[in-house]
């Protein structure tokens, strides 16, 4: 019988010290303590035996880590507890991937030895072979070199290659770093006696004695359960009571430690060397004893397969809320950079619009000028050449013209000249409306006081004036109104101005060819409205709307 459970306990203990720092030198230190408080709260559940638990916060721990120290150290603890509830292939899988992760020597050689003894357990004795041999290289201490080297050895009795084990644990029984350490030496010499015996040398029960005498005076029931069944093999054919004695010897210590691995084995010794009678009473206990043991160890490997899967599950959902997340980031980006656009295109338009509104307004005053005003000086300028202007009556005429061509240029330059937006833009506005006040035409304004033009800014204020300007010359000319009303009312966004006359009207296509097209773009460029509401013979009536 070849004892295989923790043959590696020194690092064991001290892959436990080393779990209180493990990865810390890189860790910000909210992400290290909800790290160190998952690893904190699995080993209190191994301390529990509640190693599904342990094994759910170290895959936990293992989600939360931020270096690849961390995920190591985690995965390796995974690994240990697959590899004691006997699930060899899921121990492999998670010990490679704490490999995998391991870019700190401090780890190596733990997870260097949990493969080798997985490799051992799965009959893969090269493999086994090779990583034992990785931990050897990576390991300082000279008793754990030895401890390494006992384990290379077992590899070989499993293999029945008992003269390299006995070639392999011969200088290690001899050397010196293993005199303080009793327990390792008590492990090599049971293992080299346990391989004398099976080479049928002499020396085999020197050895198998003295190991047991160390193991009982260290009062180690775990080891000395190793060495009681060796015992117990010894004599299983030359001694049965004997034999036997040492097998229940066995089984009460492999109880004391609740190690149901070691009872089956023990039975088994009891068994062969039992008397008929008791024999089937034991049978029954071993098959009872092994059917509970093989259900606990596939309820934990299934219990710990789930605990993967559903974090592997968390893992991708994790990764599809996040790619979901980059999506929406990317069509909110779109939908920014595409409103950004619509506003730069509406600007543009609305530039171009201002732009040939002012060219519209540069045409109509190079026309009005050379229509109604070229025109007239340069028929006064030939009266004046060809007429006697010492006859009162000629030089009256031509003052008359002469009046007539001033008025036209004054008209023209009040109506593209700057505009006062100052304090004083309410009076001019009103001056612009009651100066086309005459005979034919009565013009009536209300509520003109209502607005405070000094909240309105520079720009508004200039489209407001040139837009009434518009209207006013459009109703002198074309309208042939006899009454027109202007309403300005103060609302709480807006101010707003009603314009309202009763001439002819004019169809839609007579708007947008005149000027007030020219007043609709004005409008638009400062952000309001204005609305055209107009029947032939029925009148013209505008609304326009200005934002505060």
């Amino acid at each position: 019988m070849i004892l295989k459970r923790l043959i590696f306990p020194i690092f064991l203990c001290g892959m436990l010290m080393l779990s209180c720092d493990g990865g810390n030198t890189v860790v910000p230190n909210e992400e290290k303590e909800s790290y160190d408080q998952l690893v904190e709260k699995a080993f209190l559940q191994s301390n529990a035996q509640k190693y599904d638990s342990a094994f759910y916060y170290f895959e936990k721990a293992n989600g939360v880590a931020t270096s690849k120290e961390q995920k190591a150290y985690a995965l390796y603890q995974m690994a240990e507890l697959q590899r004691f509830f006997c699930d060899f292939s899921g121990a492999e899988t998670t010990a490679t991937a704490a490999y995998e992760n391991c870019d700190s020597p401090k780890y190596l050689p733990y997870i260097y030895n949990t493969l080798g003894i997985v490799y051992q357990e799965l009959y893969n004795y090269d493999e086994a072979i090779k990583y034992f041999n990785k931990c050897y290289n990576d390991t300082l201490s000279e008793v754990n070199k030895c401890i390494v080297k006992n384990n290379i050895s077992l590899v070989y009795l499993d293999k029945k290659d008992f003269k390299t084990a006995i070639n392999i644990l011969t200088p290690i029984s001899q050397n010196d770093s293993l005199v303080n350490e009793k327990w390792v030496y008590a492990k090599v010499l049971d293992n080299l006696g346990y391989a004398y015996f099976k080479t049928n040398h002499p020396k085999a029960k020197g050895l198998l004695n003295q190991s047991l005498a160390i193991r009982d005076s260290l009062n180690n029931a775990l080891e000395l359960t190793s060495s009681l069944m060796h015992m117990a093999e010894y004599y299983q054919n030359s001694n049965t009571a004997l034999a036997f004695d040492f097998a229940q010897r066995a089984y009460d210590a492999a109880q004391t430690v609740q190690s149901p691995d070691d009872k089956l084995e023990a039975l088994k010794f009891m068994i062969s060397t039992s008397e008929p009678s008791k024999a089937k009473a034991l049978a029954l206990e071993q098959i009872e004893l092994s059917d509970s043991l093989t259900k606990v160890r596939q309820t934990a490997k299934n219990q710990f397969a789930k605990i993967k899967y559903d974090s592997q599950k968390a893992l991708e959902e994790k990764e599809k809320y996040k790619t979901q997340k980059e999506w929406s980031i990317v069509i909110a980006m779109f939908v920014v950079l595409a409103f950004m656009g619509l506003i730069y295109y509406i600007r543009k338009r609305n530039k171009k619009r201002v732009l040939a509104s002012v060219h519209e307004t540069e045409n109509r005053i190079a026309k009005k000028i050379h229509d109604e005003l070229a025109n007239d000086v340069f028929q006064t300028m030939t009266f004046a050449e060809t007429q006697d202007l010492q006859n009162p009556e000629k030089k009256e005429l031509l003052i008359e013209n002469l009046d007539a061509i001033y008025g036209k240029a004054r008209d023209i330059s009040q109506t593209n000249s700057e505009i006062p937006t100052d304090e004083r833009f309410g009076e001019v506005l009103l001056d612009l409306i009651t100066g086309f006040n005459s005979e034919e035409v009565n013009i009536i304004t209300k509520n003109s006081t209502a607005i405070d033009w000094g909240k309105i800014n520079r720009e508004s204020k200039n489209a407001v004036y040139r837009v009434v300007q518009e209207l006013m010359v459009n109703m002198k000319k074309h309208s042939e109104a006899s009454l027109v009303v202007l309403v300005f009312s103060n609302e709480p966004k807006s101010i707003e101005i009603k314009y309202t006359d009763n001439g002819k009207g004019l169809p839609t296509a007579e708007i947008n060819k005149k000027g007030l097209q020219n007043a609709e773009n004005r409008i638009h460029a400062v952000k309001g409205n204005i609305i055209f509401d107009h029947e032939i013979d029925k009148g013209f009536r505008v609304i326009i709307q200005i934002p505060k």
